[in-house]
């Protein structure tokens, strides 16, 4: 089955509970790069979503997960996107100053 195709519930059983797709993404000249600033309504300790049932209410970013994969919010390693022909994941880690202080002015200092 195409992931794309798979039902929302299916789609959500995949989730290993990282937060990577919870964390601020900033694309800078047409690459997306993962913070390390995380939504406000990460828990930290369950890396669960503390607004789940609400979250698109509670955080209008907040991106479900066809969107995400559309968009390329998942880590290359998320079972979300495993399976999706040519997908394109955030930068996790960078050596490029002007990447990071791009990422700084933007989201703030504990973003990097």
């Amino acid at each position: 089955m195409n992931p794309q195709d798979m039902p929302l519930k299916v789609w959500e059983a995949l989730c290993r509970r990282c937060g990577k797709c919870c964390t601020e993404k900033v694309e800078i000249d047409g690459v997306i790069y993962m913070s390390k600033a995380h939504c406000r309504f990460l828990d930290k300790t369950t890396m669960q979503c503390s607004v789940y049932e609400n979250r698109f209410e509670a955080e209008p970013d907040c991106s479900d997960v066809p969107t995400g994969v559309k968009h390329g919010i998942f880590p290359s390693d998320c079972p979300y996107v495993q399976d999706v022909d040519g997908y394109v994941g955030p930068v996790e880690k960078w050596d490029n100053r002007a990447i990071t202080r791009a990422i700084r002015e933007i989201l703030g200092e504990d973003a990097v």
